[in-house]
């Protein structure tokens, strides 16, 4: 029993990594719910919902920086290198609608995780 509670425990702490910022909006949810697979109506409920996840991102890294200090150009700096990090790794060189919606889901999951992280540094400050 002492070693199954420690196990349970590590795993729960390492699956609230991937408990992102808000989540997916319920919106979302019943969007992909009923696109019956249709790869136009998946690209744009994962536009709608990039957006959503986008102003989330914007707030909590706007909060970051300016409660960031002297470090502010430090926080710019890394903010750019994720930027760029996502373009390499959500952008292929190859077109068709189901490679779009790859990459805008790509895009969603990193803008996600990019907010949580940034939201888990506005609980450090506080």
């Amino acid at each position: 029993m002492r070693f199954v509670l420690p196990v349970i425990f590590s795993v729960a702490a390492l699956g609230s990594n991937s408990v992102l910022a808000q989540g997916y909006s319920d919106e979302y949810n019943k969007c992909l719910n009923t696109s019956y697979g249709q790869t136009a109506t998946v690209k744009n409920c994962v536009d709608k919902e990039l957006k959503t996840q986008g102003k989330f991102l914007n707030k909590y890294y706007k909060n970051y920086l300016k409660n960031s200090g002297d470090n502010q150009s430090s926080v710019k700096q890394q903010h750019q290198l994720w930027v760029n990090r996502l373009n390499q790794q959500c952008y292929y060189n190859v077109t068709s609608a189901s490679i779009e919606v790859l990459q805008a889901k790509c895009v969603l999951e990193m803008t996600m995780e990019r907010a949580y992280y940034y939201q888990t540094k506005q609980i450090a400050y506080r």
